[in-house]
């Protein structure tokens, strides 16, 4: 009598039973795997820069300031969006046009358009380092597979970051070491401007 009753719960609900044990553990395996990372990120030692005598940048842009700093976590007012947030970048400002130079000798990894960051381009220089511009005009000389020289045209200054039209024309600088985002002032002798 208790097989039969049994049997007819499984006839009955077996599916949603089955179902249940298959969300419980897909919630397990989720639940452990987060865990995991966590303890691969907190015993993660975090990347140093590479050192500055080990690497000067030449300046993107010549005859510029430096209108947005890098920040990490002090928040800046974006005129665009409305918004306080970070800035993990720096911009130069510039009139449309200007040339845009190669900080290193390096390859072209990436030139791609992104509404908010506009027209890219990505400048791998080796160490795990690589040099993103960003806002540049449609023009650009280069292509993916490149190879640059310190001091080649890399673009011309724009304004198609849609995410900081507001400030006008400028160079987004940012640095990426071992894809880690880092401040581009640690490589560059900004007092000579």
């Amino acid at each position: 009598m208790e097989t039969t009753k049994f049997t007819n719960f499984l006839k009955k609900y077996g599916y949603w039973v089955i179902l249940a044990l298959a969300f419980v553990l897909l919630i397990t395996i989720i639940a452990l795997s987060v865990n995991s990372n966590k303890l691969e990120l907190k015993d993660a030692t975090p990347t140093q820069p590479v050192s500055v005598e080990e690497v000067s940048f030449a300046m993107p842009v010549q005859s510029t300031s430096v209108t947005k700093e890098y920040s990490n976590s002090a928040l800046q007012y974006n005129k665009t969006l409305n918004l306080w947030q970070s800035h993990k970048a720096l911009d130069f400002a510039a009139e449309e046009g200007t040339d845009v130079y190669a900080v290193l000798d390096g390859k072209i990894s990436e030139v791609t358009y992104s509404y908010l960051m506009g027209n890219v381009v990505k400048l791998n220089v080796g160490n795990g380092m690589v040099v993103v511009y960003a806002s540049l005009q449609n023009d650009i000389p280069v292509k993916v597979g490149d190879v640059v020289k310190k001091g080649d045209v890399i673009g011309k200054v724009g304004n198609t970051a849609k995410s900081e039209a507001s400030d006008g024309a400028h160079l987004h600088l940012e640095v990426w070491l071992d894809d880690q985002n880092v401040d581009p002032s640690l490589y560059l002798d900004l007092e000579q401007k």
